[in-house]
C-alpha cells in the first residue's frame, strides 16, 4: 500500500509525517485507519499486527514511566491514570475484586467501521507493553470479546497473542488476571528493550550538557538503571578500577559523581512531569529515592523552587488534570 494511498482524505501530509513535532488528530487517525482496511481487507488480522508494533519504546518517556515501575500494580496503575496520554483511542477501566483484576475496554465511541481494528490494536499493544515490562507474558485467566466467533486461522491469532483462547460474542472486551501477579517486582523487561530506554533518556540529558570520557561513561551508566542507583563502589568496580582512581579520573574531567547523579536525576523528573505527568511520589520512587520528601528537597536544590511552583511557572500540567479514569490501586 502507497503512502499516498495510505493518507487519502485524512489531511495529514509527508511533510507532517518527517516532523516529529507534528500532531495528528484522532479524526484523521480513524480515516487513515479506513484507508487500510479498504485497502488490505485480506488482512482480518490487520489490528493485532499493528498493535504488536507498538512498544515500550515507542511512548516515550511514558513507556519508560511504565519500564521503571517497581512492581506491575505501580506500572498498571499508573497506565492506567496515564492512558489519555497514549495513541489508544479505546477507553478502559481497571478493577480489583477479591483475588482477580480484571480489565475492560470500551468502544461504543468508535465509528462502527474501524472499530474491531481499533479494538484489536489497543489490546494487541496492551499486551505488546506487559510482555515488555514483565520481560514474559502475562497469564490471562479469561480473555473476552464481543466479536462473534471467527475463522480459525483468526482465532488462532488471538489465542497466540493472549495465550489463551478468547471467548468470543461476549457481552464485553474484557481480560483478567491473578491479582497475586501485581505485587511481583518487574525485572526491567529485557536487555534490548532497556537499552533502547537508555538511549532515549542519554539523548535528552546530552540536549543539557556533553559528556566525554570517563564522566561520559559513568552518566550512560545511571541512566542505564535510574530506579535503582549504583554507588560510586559498584559503579568503579564494573570499570575495573578502584572507587578511588574513579574519583580521580572524574576530577581531571571537572566532574563528580554526585553532579553526574543529579545531571540525570532532574533532567528525568522534568521530562516525567512534561511528558508523562506523574505524581511527584511517582517520579521520586522512578529516580531512586527513598521517599517524596528528599526528592522535593533535591529538586529545589536544582531549581530553586518546589515541583509544584516548577511545574506552574512553566505552564506544566498538574499531576492526574484533566484525566478521565480514576486512579488503579491494587490491593
Amino acid at each position: 500500500m502507497s503512502v499516498d494511498a495510505m493518507l487519502q482524505h485524512t489531511g495529514i501530509t509527508r511533510a507532517v509525517l518527517d516532523d516529529p513535532a507534528s500532531e495528528i488528530e484522532a479524526l484523521q487517525e480513524v480515516q487513515l485507519i479506513r484507508n487500510l482496511i479498504s485497502e488490505l481487507p485480506h488482512l482480518p488480522t490487520l489490528g493485532l499486527i499493528a498493535g504488536t508494533r507498538y512498544h515500550v519504546t515507542t511512548y516515550g518517556l511514558w513507556g519508560f514511566a511504565l519500564l521503571s515501575s517497581p512492581t506491575l500494580g505501580a506500572a498498571v496503575s499508573m497506565g492506567s491514570r496515564m492512558l489519555n496520554h497514549t495513541f489508544a483511542l479505546t477507553t478502559n477501566t481497571v478493577e480489583q475484586l477479591d483475588s482477580v483484576v480484571n480489565i475492560t475496554y470500551q468502544s461504543d465511541h468508535l465509528p462502527p467501521d474501524v472499530r474491531q481494528f481499533i479494538v484489536d490494536r489497543d489490546r494487541a499493544a496492551a499486551v505488546t507493553l506487559q510482555r515488555e515490562i514483565m520481560g514474559r507474558p502475562l497469564p490471562y485467566n479469561r480473555i473476552e470479546m464481543r466479536r462473534p466467533e471467527p475463522s480459525p486461522e483468526v482465532a488462532a491469532a488471538y489465542t497466540e497473542l493472549f495465550g489463551i483462547r478468547p471467548l468470543f460474542g461476549q457481552a464485553r472486551e474484557a481480560g483478567s488476571f491473578d491479582a497475586s501477579h501485581l505485587h511481583m517486582p518487574l525485572p526491567q523487561a529485557d536487555a534490548h528493550t532497556m537499552q533502547l530506554c537508555e538511549q532515549m533518556c542519554r539523548r535528552l540529558v546530552d540536549a543539557r550538557k556533553a559528556r566525554t570520557g570517563v564522566a561520559a561513561a559513568v552518566r550512560n551508566r545511571l541512566m542505564r538503571t535510574p530506579g535503582h542507583i549504583p554507588d560510586m563502589e559498584e559503579i568503579a568496580a564494573e570499570m575495573r578500577m578502584t572507587s578511588r582512581t574513579l574519583r580521580r579520573h572524574l576530577t581531571a574531567e571537572g566532574a563528580t559523581f554526585r553532579t553526574l547523579l543529579e545531571e540525570v536525576r532532574s533532567t528525568l523528573a522534568e521530562e516525567l512531569m512534561a511528558s508523562a505527568t506523574l505524581t511527584h511520589g511517582e517520579i521520586a520512587e522512578r529516580l531512586g529515592y527513598a521517599d517524596v520528601t528528599t526528592f522535593i528537597e533535591a529538586f529545589r536544590r536544582w531549581k530553586g523552587v518546589a515541583p509544584s511552583t516548577f511545574r506552574r511557572e512553566q505552564g506544566l500540567p498538574p499531576p492526574s488534570s484533566g484525566q478521565l479514569r480514576r486512579r488503579f490501586i491494587p490491593r
